[in-house]
């Protein structure tokens, strides 16, 4: 009996000593994987903890209202590779373009993932608006969103010269102009479903998304787009699940480029403000 006592004990110390960032609290003491966001639950995500008597880390569910939003384009290896400057804060919510008429998008709030599988003619989010912490003063704002930032195929779509024209919180990107680039220099393996993760951000009004470069840091740290882009205003990363990709696909599985879950779009949203 001494000696089964004595495991518990040790047991319930292990657990005791595993920090998640920011001594935040875990869900529970399941390992999960962070290219799988439907392990954790609302209010929380994936995220790398330590144990600190070993210095070993281990992925469980940790809250996540607490994180910043350098937490999240850190963690999600976006900054500094891929936006060289963090955004100085979190997009409160966005709305999206709904799906049909039967189907109305909720806000969503960084981190979430809209499943859209029912929808097969459904292949990426469009952001109708979007609304941020503080209020922003009259002049334009641009909007940036890339999709899929860290993989090939990757694509940018920027809604430009959006007009603010007083004092306001939400603002309404369909009075915007729309530009877009779409690298298919890769395909995307044909599968049942796409998952998609987004990244936004604004530009000023003069500049087109043409570009000799491949890949989306060289696009938003060493092209000529990226001279015109100043530190974010706001951003965010959310992911989007459908049935159908804005890719070009293949029956080919084999390639490396892919990442683990299927046609994975992750989608992260970077606001620009210009003054009048």
């Amino acid at each position: 009996m001494l000696i089964i006592f004595l495991l518990f004990v040790v047991t319930e110390l292990v657990w005791a000593q595993l920090v998640c960032p920011g001594n935040t609290t875990p869900f529970d003491y399941q390992e999960c994987d962070p290219e799988i966001r439907s392990e954790c639950p609302a209010g929380f995500t994936c995220r790398k903890t330590t144990v600190n008597f070993t210095g070993t880390n281990l992925n469980l569910c940790c809250e996540s209202g607490r994180m910043t939003v350098g937490d999240w384009f850190a963690e999600k290896q976006l900054t500094p590779d891929i936006v060289p400057q963090i955004p100085y804060t979190l997009i409160q919510t966005i709305n999206l373009a709904p799906a049909s008429s039967l189907l109305n998008f909720p806000p969503i709030h960084v981190g979430d993932e809209v499943v859209v599988l029912s929808f097969p003619s459904y292949i990426t989010g469009l952001v109708q608006s979007f609304t941020l912490p503080a209020q922003v003063n009259p002049g334009y704002i641009h909007l940036v969103t890339i999709i899929d930032p860290l993989y090939k195929p990757f694509a940018v779509l920027m809604n430009y010269n959006i007009i603010v024209g007083q004092p306001t919180q939400t603002v309404n990107v369909t009075s915007s102009r729309f530009v877009a680039y779409l690298d298919n220099s890769a395909s995307m393996p044909q599968l049942d479903s796409s998952s998609q993760i987004f990244l936004d951000g604004a530009t000023p009004k003069d500049m087109l998304l043409g570009s000799t470069c491949s890949d989306a840091k060289c696009l938003l740290t060493s092209s000529a787009l990226s001279t015109k882009l100043s530190q974010p205003l706001a951003g965010m990363v959310f992911y989007i699940t459908t049935k159908n990709t804005v890719f070009t696909t293949s029956q080919d599985f084999t390639s490396s480029a892919f990442p683990l879950f299927p046609y994975s779009l992750i989608i992260t949203l970077l606001v620009h403000y210009l003054l009048l």
